[in-house]
C-alpha cells in the first residue's frame, strides 16, 4: 500500500511540474518579440529605447532577490552586533559579581580570623 502512495506522489509531482515547464515556455515564446513602451533610463547607466519585456522582468526579478538577500543579511547582521553586545555585557557583569564575592569572601576570613584571635588587652587579663 506504501508504494501505490508513493506512485501517487511521484506522478503527482511530475504532473504538476510539467506544467509549470510548460506554462513558461508558452509565456515565453508568447512575449518573445513584447517591447517596453517609451524608454528605460537606469541610473548613471544607460538609456534604452523600447526593451524586451523578457528582460526587464528577468533583471527586476534578479535585482529584486539580491536586495532583499542584501536586507536580509543586514538585519541578521544588526542582531547578531545586538546578542554580542549583550553577551560581552552580561559577561562583564559575572566577572564583576565574582570578584565582588571573592572580596567579600576574603574580608570575612580576615574579620572571622581577627575575632578569633584574642587582642593583647584581653590576654592581660585572662593571665592574671
Amino acid at each position: 500500500m506504501g508504494n501505490f502512495w508513493f506512485k501517487v506522489k511521484l506522478w503527482t509531482k511530475s504532473i504538476v511540474f510539467g506544467l509549470i515547464g510548460l506554462y513558461v515556455i508558452v509565456f515565453i515564446s508568447s512575449n518573445w518579440g513584447v517591447t517596453v513602451n517609451g524608454d528605460l533610463n537606469l541610473v548613471f547607466i544607460h538609456r534604452y529605447p523600447s526593451p524586451p519585456i523578457l528582460g526587464v522582468l528577468f533583471f527586476t526579478s534578479v535585482l529584486s532577490i539580491v536586495g532583499w538577500w542584501l536586507f536580509r543579511t543586514v538585519l541578521k547582521t544588526v542582531r547578531q552586533f545586538r546578542e554580542m553586545r549583550q553577551r560581552n555585557r552580561t559577561t562583564r557583569l559575572e566577572k564583576e559579581v565574582a570578584e565582588m564575592k571573592a572580596k567579600a569572601g576574603m574580608l570575612q576570613s580576615k574579620e572571622s580570623a581577627a575575632a578569633e584571635t584574642p587582642t593583647a588587652s584581653t590576654q592581660g587579663t585572662e593571665k592574671a
